[in-house]
């Protein structure tokens, strides 16, 4: 009897102990199932955003934040009109892929509102709608756009003509200071840029040197396109800049240069 008595003891703490098993691995599965699926939701959020956020001691603050899928962030700050030093931190974030929101543990970003790759910071929940609402949105970095040597093949649809020398036409847009630089095709321009909604841009603080050329009529034609502009369009390695989404001002090419 007390053998039998035993041997049920053993099949039940058998028993016992498989269904253990099977509960921790169910629950194995589907906590890596939640964090997978978290992470294929916090694509959508992932990338590089930039702006110009309120501060108030400066001006504003131009800031650089790079978003990870794997709920991590660095962020890039600089005081505009104080100082040319760029500060960076690092952190984690939540990510309400129900509801759109990102959660940073920091209190400059907070907590902000994705929508059409902007991120918009949040003042009690809600989308600021004070004065200067431009400074509360991080616009998503175009990676079709930035970091690309952009040669000029037509300007107002007239082809320019090739040049084999570094002296050729061109544009480059920088990440970092959202700036961008180039050649006229005789003077080198320097200046910042803006992304906005719909794929609309803004160039300003335009400068360039003051060489004089044989030719300068296509330079004079391609920086005065250049205050112009309101919209682009990227489509593999072709570049459009527009004006009041009319004929394309300006159409580029990308061109890889070798490291």
């Amino acid at each position: 009897m007390i053998l039998k008595i035993i041997n049920m003891m053993k099949r039940i703490t058998l028993i016992t102990c498989v269904a253990a098993l099977a509960l921790t691995m169910n629950a194995c599965r589907n906590k890596r199932q939640i964090s997978a699926n978290n992470i294929v939701a916090a694509q959508e959020l992932s990338g590089i955003y930039t702006g110009i956020l309120p501060c108030a001691s400066c001006s504003s603050i131009q800031t650089r934040i790079d978003i990870s899928t794997d709920f991590t962030y660095t962020l890039q700050t600089r005081y505009i009109d104080r100082s040319d030093e760029v500060h960076t931190s690092s952190g984690k974030y939540k990510w309400d892929a129900a509801g759109k929101t990102a959660t940073f543990d920091n209190r400059l970003i907070g907590q902000c509102l994705l929508e059409n790759n902007i991120l918009y910071m949040l003042v009690d929940g809600k989308k600021y709608e004070g004065e200067n609402t431009e400074n509360y949105k991080l616009v998503k970095v175009d990676q079709d756009l930035v970091e690309k040597y952009w040669k000029l093949l037509e300007l107002h649809g007239n082809p320019i003509a090739s040049a084999n020398s570094s002296k050729e036409a061109h544009i480059i847009f920088h990440i970092d200071g959202n700036r961008f630089s180039g050649d006229a095709g005789c003077n080198r321009f320097m200046g910042s840029y803006q992304i906005k909604e719909h794929n609309r841009i803004v160039l300003s603080s335009a400068a360039a040197t003051m060489m004089m050329c044989l030719d300068m009529e296509t330079e004079a034609k391609f920086l005065q396109m250049l205050e112009t502009v309101d919209s682009y369009f990227v489509q593999n390695d072709t570049l459009l800049l527009y004006r009041a989404r009319m004929a394309p001002l300006a159409k580029f090419a990308v061109v890889y240069l070798r490291r």
